[in-house]
């Protein structure tokens, strides 16, 4: 556990800090634009991060599975070919998603109020897709625990684009050049940490990628393409709600609701920024369990740190309930303090996402990906239900109300899965 927290705070650390500077380039953006200009870049963000979520596979929690069970057998060979097969999937997917975003655009655009020269902005932003293609280097850096490498890409990102934003205020930019900034900015820094992630895995012997036997390790690697598939597509159902909620809103309620939207979920996210921090450092020790035939220590280490981060983001869901509208209207301007309430449920939502947030390594170790996904799904319909029976009568309200409605579902779905697959193992 001392490893583990010690892990942790690296990640937590830089996630924090990404965090508050989402937050500061939020912030800039808000004061510089109003808030129907900053609801089409919105929409062009979510549309683009929903494209990406659907098609381009994130190979991470099944890599890092497999990887670790390569490392605790110490078959070198086995763990280079998985880390080639697992950048082969990553560059062919983000080319595949990008291609996919660049032709549907024309006919999503009229449907999200984005027509003009924003179309061609839009086309350009998807450009950014084809460079998210660190799963495998992700995998690799958490086999190896360097959870500090990993926790400085988005903080790099983050720097940049408030550094271009500063500018853009300063020089009263419009939308567009905003939008321009935030695309330079992560594309620059996803291919140097890509370059720079490979060199620090080179330093730790991995090598020699290019002759490594991917079909090999693959066929050594029992159930890699059917985990590969079922995880992603529980990714992909997951971005349904989690960025097709700021779609909706712009669609249904318009580009301002949409804005009110974004500034709630950035700041819920910050909740989010206690969970995903422990689903990294949690992946490789409940591979290991499992691989030893320790499927009890596993489920409780799982349902240990799962429980500590869920009453963290309860505490934290109750102190936004008391100062969310000062805090919008502070941070972002007067006119956000309307989505106070929709702030104080987000909130809520990211605590009780955080008592699943282990779930998906979990269930991999357990030879379970396709459960969950059946929970990501049962959760989504969930989501969907409740919202179109609210989104209309409460607008934002809502939307808010359509995630707690999947939490509950998606997290209580997946601990009874684990706990009968765990039954039924030692039975």
């Amino acid at each position: 556990m001392h490893k583990l927290l010690g892990a942790w705070s690296k990640l937590v650390g830089g996630n924090a800090a990404n965090g508050v500077l989402q937050l500061v380039i939020f912030a800039i953006a808000a004061q510089a634009l109003d808030l129907a200009a900053l609801g089409i870049v919105i929409l062009i963000q979510a549309y683009v991060r929903l494209i990406d979520g659907l098609f381009n596979f994130q190979s991470v929690n099944v890599l890092t599975n497999f990887l670790a069970g390569a490392q605790e057998s110490n078959d070198t060979d086995r763990l280079r070919g998985l880390l080639k097969a697992g950048l082969i999937v990553d560059f062919g997917t983000a080319l595949i998603a990008t291609i996919v975003a660049v032709a549907l655009l024309p006919l999503v655009a009229p449907w999200l109020g984005i027509d003009g020269h924003w179309i061609a902005l839009a086309a350009g932003f998807c450009i950014v897709i084809a460079t998210r293609t660190f799963g495998a280097i992700e995998a690799g850096l958490r086999c190896y625990d360097r959870f500090g490498a990993i926790s400085l890409r988005p903080v790099a990102v983050s720097l940049v684009t408030l550094a271009g934003s500063l500018i853009a205020w300063f020089a009263q930019a419009g939308a567009e050049v905003f939008l321009i900034i935030w695309l330079v900015a992560e594309v620059a820094a996803n291919l140097v940490y890509l370059v720079w992630s490979l060199v620090i895995l080179r330093a730790h012997g991995v090598s020699g990628l290019r002759q490594a036997d991917a079909r090999g390790a693959i066929a050594a690697s029992p159930g890699f393409w059917a985990m590969m598939w079922q995880t992603n597509a529980t990714f992909g159902i997951r971005m349904l709600s989690q960025e097709g909620d700021v779609i909706l809103a712009g669609a249904v309620l318009g580009p301002v609701a949409a804005s009110l939207l974004r500034a709630a979920k950035n700041l819920a996210n910050l909740v989010g920024q206690l969970g995903r921090p422990l689903q990294q450092v949690a992946s490789a020790p409940i591979a290991r369990f499992a691989a030893r035939g320790e499927g009890d220590q596993a489920l409780f280490y799982a349902a240990k740190i799962a429980a500590i981060a869920c009453l963290a983001g309860l505490v934290l869901a109750a102190v936004m309930a008391l100062i969310a509208g000062p805090v919008l209207a502070l941070g972002f301007g007067k006119e956000f303090a309307a989505g106070a309430t929709i702030t104080a449920i987000l909130f809520a939502a990211r605590a009780l996402y955080l008592s699943g947030v282990t779930l998906m390594p979990l269930l991999i170790a357990f030879g379970q990906s396709g459960r969950f996904l059946g929970s990501v799904i049962a959760g989504t319909a969930a989501f969907f239900i409740v919202l179109g029976w609210t989104i209309e009568p409460l607008g934002l309200i809502g939307i808010g109300l359509a995630h707690i409605a999947f939490e509950l579902v998606w997290s209580s779905y997946g601990w009874i899965t684990a706990r009968l697959t765990l039954h039924r193992t030692q039975g």
